[in-house]
């Protein structure tokens, strides 16, 4: 337990600490290099110092062992409930979340590697559609009824003449290719519906972001067998998005 004086040298969170205690809530798990990128920090170490002083706060958890250096994974960093509290007392953090964050410090690898590949899409997205994006993560979905169920793994609005909306959704190769078809068909079963309609705006187009190109055509062999009647779908691999460039990364299925 902290004693008066080890309290009193803690001082009041900056924005920037802030900010990244928001990140952390929208994506759960990510890596001080994803987390300067959302940030648009250009200096990796002002992102590295706000992590440092917030995990030796206990405001955040980090997870790092010695094998991820041979791995070449990098340490990582979540919400612990200090943290949670904190934004859940400046009105930033939804119940329904913080109840379901409270033991991320127990997520398994699988979930840690699939939250930052959230994080690395989401990135990658905004870099590519630049100011005119927003970006929406699933816990920021949380409690809003005409979404379908299961959640997008992100939602994407693109504010041009008309707004442009979009549910993205990853796969990679350890994912069997049901889920995500099963997915979509549940995403047509959601237009049909009319559920979406309460929103006054056309129905989201559908992006699957893949981990690789040889997971993106398995997945495209099965679409093309017509489970995506009345809505629009595409597919891209991650690496694409990442690469920039006057080459469209979309293929529509």
């Amino acid at each position: 337990m902290k004693n008066v004086e080890e309290k009193k040298k803690e001082r009041k969170l900056n924005k920037g600490q802030v900010e990244v205690l928001r990140l952390l809530y929208r994506y759960r798990f990510t890596t001080s290099e994803l987390l300067a990128k959302a940030e648009n920090q250009k200096h990796l170490q002002v992102t590295r110092s706000r992590l440092t002083t917030l995990e030796k706060q206990g405001y955040i958890g980090r997870r790092y062992e010695s094998s991820y250096k041979l791995l070449g994974k990098f340490a990582t960093f979540y919400l612990l409930p200090k943290g949670l509290q904190y934004l859940k007392s400046i009105d930033a953090a939804d119940q329904q979340a913080i109840k379901m964050m409270y033991n991320d410090r127990k997520a398994s690898d699988k979930f840690v590697d699939f939250c930052l590949a959230v994080c690395r899409t989401a990135q990658a997205l905004i870099s590519f559609y630049g100011e005119e994006s927003r970006m929406f993560t699933r816990t920021e979905l949380l409690g809003y009824d005409y979404f379908p169920q299961p959640l997008p793994d992100l939602y994407m609005s693109i504010k041009r003449k008309t707004v442009r909306h979009y549910f993205v959704d990853l796969y990679d190769d350890a994912i069997p290719t049901f889920v995500l078809v099963k997915k979509i068909k549940k995403y047509r079963e959601h237009y049909e519906s009319g559920e979406w309609e309460a929103t006054d705006s056309d129905y989201p187009e559908i992006i699957v972001a893949c981990a690789s190109a040889k997971a993106e055509q398995r997945l495209r062999r099965k679409l093309l067998g017509g489970t995506t009647d009345d809505i629009v779908v595409y597919t891209c691999t991650i690496a694409g998005l990442e690469s920039g460039g006057e080459n469209n990364p979309f293929t529509v299925v």
